[in-house]
């Protein structure tokens, strides 16, 4: 039964990628906070701990699928039900953080960060719907999969992007007058990601739309923070939630993301066929 389980498995390699993606965040992120976790703010750690360790569980659960093993799969996948409501958490207090930052008129946040928030927003709406997805079809394998590792192709760009800016000629911001190279390195780092998603589109077109799903996520990522993001109107979004405390915005987030989950696994579910029941023959 295992080996005809794998015959139909896509994405064989997809866990060695997934480490590969967790080396590279390390890189792409130590200056900034890897390297200085003593300084980083609570809202960053959640962040940082939450979006790891999905990267995490998604690599776990592709090799255990592809070993055969179908009942640590199925445990460890419950565990989607604590990690993605703490993700959704630690987005918003991310965007509280920001919102706060915004008002304070933090030097980053009034060139770049406020528009950034638009990629925050985003992430914080469409991640969730894409494990209620992949949790109502979670009994179509293709599709489950797609989209439960469709999910970090959203969070690929800000950790390309950063690599782009810390190590890459051409993009390597070293002082305020090479921080407009952000603005270039943001607008790559979210091209790789719809490459990334189209490629893998057109490999698996039969049933790839999560990953066209994902590619649209990946062009309005960039497409939000350079239009929207820029508006007085985004300007007036910002700081009509300067009322959101910390407390808030974690309470929220959790929320969103539970819900997002228990609806998934509830529409997922088998429904009870009724028998029809023959009319009555009156003699």
């Amino acid at each position: 039964m295992h080996t005809q389980i794998k015959r139909n498995l896509p994405y064989a390699k997809a866990h060695y990628y997934l480490i590969a993606l967790l080396g590279i965040t390390l890189l792409a992120f130590w200056d900034s906070y890897f390297g200085v976790l003593k300084e980083a703010s609570l809202a960053h750690h959640l962040h940082g701990i939450t979006a790891t360790t999905w990267i995490v569980l998604m690599a776990l659960q592709s090799f255990l699928i592809h070993r055969g093993q179908c009942s640590l799969h199925r445990i460890f996948g419950m565990s989607l039900f604590l990690i993605v409501p703490l993700m959704t958490a630690a987005f918003t207090m991310v965007i509280q953080l920001g919102i706060q930052k915004t008002l304070a008129q933090h030097p980053f946040y009034m060139l770049f960060g406020e528009a950034l928030l638009t990629i925050d927003v985003l992430l914080l709406l469409t991640v969730p719907l894409q494990v209620y997805l992949a949790l109502r079809f979670r009994r179509r394998v293709r599709l489950h999969s797609a989209l439960m590792l469709g999910t970090v192709i959203g969070v690929m760009p800000p950790i390309t992007s950063r690599l782009l800016s810390g190590y890459v000629p051409g993009f390597i911001i070293d002082g305020p007058e090479s921080l407009h190279l952000f603005e270039y390195a943001l607008l790559w780092g979210n091209v790789i990601s719809l490459v990334i998603a189209l490629i893998l589109y057109f490999c698996y077109k039969r049933e790839g739309w999560p990953w066209m799903l994902a590619a649209v996520i990946s062009a309005l990522n960039y497409g939000l923070y350079a239009t929207v993001g820029k508006t007085d109107w985004w300007h007036g979004v910002v700081e009509s939630f300067a009322w959101l405390t910390p407390l808030q915005a974690f309470g929220f987030g959790l929320l969103f993301g539970l819900i997002a989950c228990l609806l998934g696994w509830r529409h997922g579910q088998f429904k009870k066929s009724v028998k029809p029941v023959s009319p009555v023959q009156v003699v």
